[in-house]
């Protein structure tokens, strides 16, 4: 059962992802260079298929031009 709550976490902090990535009008590639980050990564949490580590949260912050918290709020 822990397991599928994780998963569900991941989902839907994809989801927001995802969408705060759209509503900067960013492609998957355009963010991943402003973060450092690869883009098929990005796809792959975006469909909440991989976890991320924090470093990660804090570049996709950076790229996103949003505070952390922000990027969390889901």
């Amino acid at each position: 059962m822990a397991s599928e709550n994780y998963k569900a976490h991941l989902i839907k902090f994809g989801i927001h992802l995802q969408s705060l990535r759209k509503s900067k009008g960013l492609s998957l590639r355009k963010l991943a260079a402003k973060c450092n980050i690869d883009h098929a990564d990005i796809q792959q949490y975006e469909k909440g298929a991989i976890n991320m580590s924090f470093n990660s949260l804090i570049e996709l912050s950076i790229g996103l031009e949003i505070p952390l918290k922000d990027l969390m709020d889901f």
